[in-house]
C-alpha cells in the first residue's frame, strides 16, 4: 500500500492528474510551483516525494511522462550519510565529514533532510541510546522542550534532551551519572543541528 499523503501532497497529486487529463502530458516542477505559489525547488521536492511514496512513476529524461501505478512501487532504500562520531557524554568535536552511509527504508525517515551520527558514550542509555548506536537526525534549528537533539556548543556536538528554563537552556543526559550542560539563553556559541528521530543499531 502507498504511504499516507498529507493534505498538501494530496493537492499536488490531484493537480498533476488534472493537468495530465487536460494536456495529455505531465506538468513540470516549474508549472507545479507556479500553480501553488511555491519555489521551483519545492516543485521538485513534491515530485520526488510522490515518486518515493509510490503514487507516481517518472520516466528518466522525460519530465513530461508520469504514470500512476495501481499499487505502490517497491521503495528504494534512502541513503543517509553518517557524518562522524558524536559523543553522548561531554561535548567533543564532531567531525563534519561523511565517514559512511546507511541505506534505510524511507518510511522510517519521514520528510526532510536526515543525517546520522554514531554515538560514543553512555550518557543517553536511559533513552535507549547506547554507545555505538547510530542516531537518525532530522536537520532543523529549533526543537521543543523535552525533545532529544544534536546540540552544538563552541563547534562541539553532543546528543542530549533539550530543556528550556528561565534565561538558560539545559542539555540533560539520560543517565544520572552525568550532570546537565547549562547554556545561557541566546548564547552565540550554541545551536541545534537537528532533532533525533530514531536510533539504528547494528547487531
Amino acid at each position: 500500500m502507498a504511504t499516507h499523503l498529507t493534505p498538501a501532497q494530496q493537492k499536488v497529486l490531484a493537480f498533476i492528474k488534472e493537468f495530465i487529463a487536460r494536456h495529455r502530458f505531465a506538468p513540470t516542477a516549474k508549472e507545479i510551483a507556479e500553480n501553488f505559489g511555491i519555489a521551483v525547488k519545492n516543485g521538485f521536492y513534491y515530485l520526488d516525494l510522490l515518486e518515493r511514496k509510490g503514487y507516481i512513476r517518472r520516466r528518466p529524461h522525460s519530465p513530461r511522462r508520469i504514470e500512476f501505478p495501481s499499487e505502490a512501487l517497491p521503495r528504494s532504500p534512502v541513503r543517509v550519510p553518517v557524518l562522524g562520531r558524536v559523543p553522548a557524554g561531554s561535548p567533543l568535536e564532531a567531525v563534519e565529514e561523511v565517514e559512511g552511509e546507511l541505506f534505510l527504508d524511507p518510511a522510517l525517515l519521514g520528510e526532510g533532510e536526515v543525517f546520522s551520527l554514531r554515538v560514543k558514550g553512555d550518557s543517553m542509555t536511559g533513552a535507549h541510546i547506547c554507545d555505538g548506536d547510530y542516531v537518525l537526525v532530522r536537520v532543523q534549528t529549533r526543537a521543543e522542550d523535552g525533545e532529544i537533539v544534536v546540540a552544538v556548543i563552541d563547534g562541539e556536538a553532543t546528543v542530549k534532551r533539550l530543556r528550556f528554563r528561565k534565561e538558560k537552556i539545559l542539555l540533560e543526559a539520560a543517565n544520572p551519572a552525568y550532570p546537565p550542560i547549562v547554556v545561557p539563553t541566546g548564547a552565540p556559541s550554541f545551536r541545534i543541528a537537528g532533532k533525533v528521530i530514531g536510533v539504528y543499531r547494528k547487531f
